[in-house]
Formats: structure tokens, C-alpha cells, sequence
């Protein structure tokens, strides 16, 4: 998958996340560690059409872990 389009993905899914834009700010480890588990998860079931839902998962758990 194309990092930019993931980034840009990621960076959606945190906007539903938060109120500022300004919040969306990562750090390259934080962005780092998002892409790896999504694309782990990804590679895992197989299911590169499910990528909505797993990009939600990721993102919601590290909210909820940070």
C-alpha cells in the first residue's frame, strides 16, 4: 500500500478522533508505529478491502492506550 494514501487515511481517522486539527500532530515513531500494526494486520487476515475497518481499530486503540 502506498504510504502516502495510508498517512492520509490515518490522519482522516484521527480527525474523527479529535476536536483541533492542530491534535493530529505525530510524532515519525507514532506514525511509524501506526503504519506497522495496520499493515500487520493487514498482511495477517489478508484482507486489504477490510483496511477502513483496521485503520479504525488501530487508531482507536492507541487513543485509548496513549
Amino acid at each position: 500500500m502506498n504510504r502516502s494514501l495510508l498517512r492520509k487515511m490515518i490522519l482522516q481517522t484521527l480527525k474523527n478522533y479529535l476536536w483541533e486539527e492542530e491534535d493530529c500532530i505525530l510524532t515519525e515513531e507514532e506514525w511509524t508505529e501506526l503504519e506497522t500494526k495496520i499493515l500487520g494486520q493487514m498482511s495477517e487476515t489478508d484482507q486489504e478491502e477490510a483496511i477502513y475497518t483496521i485503520i479504525q481499530d488501530v487508531v482507536y486503540e492507541y487513543f485509548t492506550t496513549k
